[in-house]
């Protein structure tokens, strides 16, 4: 097998270019969805839908990823992307959108937890915070780029021509990981049963999958309505910038956090996992807080930066938690309850959040988001503080 930094590089680039595919229409995906007709609790139901799609496949996904090819299975995934991208120019109204984002929920599920997974079985002991720093810097690089791209050629051209452009990369993505990202080895020792029930057992992944169903809460309302917030009219609660705005605050901010993801990795191979997870979702939560008070283009980047800052200090540090946690038990299993937990935040998350925008008002979404948020943080530190995860 190649070199565990080249493999490490190469399976970072690709989800590099898989993920800035999918930011690109992150700003874009509400606002098209609402010329076509949308409300704001159908565009909630948009998002949750994508999420509720990589729910259902994440975890037996994760099961086949114990036991069959990574690679097949994230090439699977990416050529899912391609095609998806292309409908959702062709889509005649919401409903047929609504089951676009269902075949593109597949294509993720097969895309993000099985390449944690890859790149989990390949961190050396003691070094998961930084290898999985690698892949979460470029999970964040691809997202934070990707919306400021999108805002921009919405503005330039039109709300379709994003969605091409998310095609394209997917195909080179596709064509990068099939050809340079090698098999993995073949697995040494008794061949594990994966078992959620194991999984689930743990009081650290408990932990850990109720931080991130929390936390995704916050990122559900932040991903769906974010856009419609800083673009979207005075009179409905928005702050009335441009679409390029909208993105390039979400693109700055997440541009920020990706760089800090290796740095916070490295300082969780350190220090003690638990407490650094735990100050990121407070973070966060304060991040939140600061959109609701937001009333210009300057306090929404302030407010994006405080919340892309928190989860580059817990991102890693939970993840190294999940990795070390997983090895006994099968680490796509593991890698897929995680993510599970993640689609079934933005699940609630966006359908919660588009009822509070039509029933009270848009920015209370964020208040509601803060407040989740700590309690998702309170948590996993009440269950996890006895852990010595150093």
């Amino acid at each position: 097998m190649a070199s565990l930094t080249k493999t490490i590089n190469i399976l970072a680039i690709c989800v590099f270019s898989s993920m800035l595919s999918v930011g690109i229409i992150g700003p874009v995906m509400p606002l098209y969805a609402q010329s076509l007709g949308a409300s704001f609790a159908y565009i909630g139901l948009l998002s949750s839908a994508w999420s509720v799609s990589r729910l259902v496949f994440t975890l037996p996904v994760g099961r086949l990823a114990d036991t069959h090819s990574k690679k097949k299975l994230m090439s699977l995934g990416i050529f899912t992307y391609t095609v998806v991208s292309i409908l959702y120019i062709l889509a005649p109204n919401v409903n047929v959108i609504l089951a676009i984002r269902l075949v593109h929920g597949l294509g993720s599920a097969l895309t993000m937890p099985v390449a944690m997974a890859y790149a989990a079985g390949l961190a050396k002991e003691g070094h998961e915070g930084s290898t999985l720093g690698t892949l979460t810097m470029a999970m964040f690089a691809g997202f934070s780029l990707g919306p400021f791209i999108g805002g921009s050629l919405s503005d330039l051209f039109s709300l379709t021509f994003p969605f091409y452009i998310m095609s394209g990369l997917s195909a080179i993505s596709l064509l990068a990981l099939y050809t340079f990202l090698p098999e993995e080895s073949p697995r040494v020792g008794p061949p594990q049963t994966p078992s959620y029930r194991k999984v689930l057992s743990n009081s650290s992944l408990k932990a850990a999958f109720v931080y991130r169903l929390v936390i995704s809460l916050g990122m559900g309302s932040v991903m769906g309505f974010l856009s419609i917030f800083i673009s979207g009219d005075i009179g409905m609660g928005g702050l009335g910038l441009s679409i390029t705005t909208a993105g390039t605050i979400m693109s700055v901010g997440q541009i920020i956090s990706s760089f800090l993801q290796k740095p916070f990795g490295k300082l969780a191979d350190r220090y003690n996992k638990v407490h650094q997870t735990a100050i990121g979702g407070v973070i966060s939560a304060t991040g939140l807080l600061l959109f609701m008070v937001s009333t210009n283009a300057y306090n929404a980047f302030l407010a994006q930066l405080v919340f892309s800052i928190g989860g580059a200090v817990s991102m890693p540090s939970l993840s190294a938690i999940v990795a070390i946690e997983g090895r006994s038990i099968g680490l796509g299993t593991t890698m897929s309850v995680l993510e599970g937990a993640m689609s079934l935040g933005m699940i609630v998350g966006p359908l919660i959040s588009g009822l509070i925008i039509d029933l009270i008002e848009l920015k209370m979404i964020f208040l509601f988001s803060s407040i989740m948020t700590v309690i998702g943080t309170s948590a996993f530190y009440l269950l996890i503080r006895d852990k010595k995860l150093l």
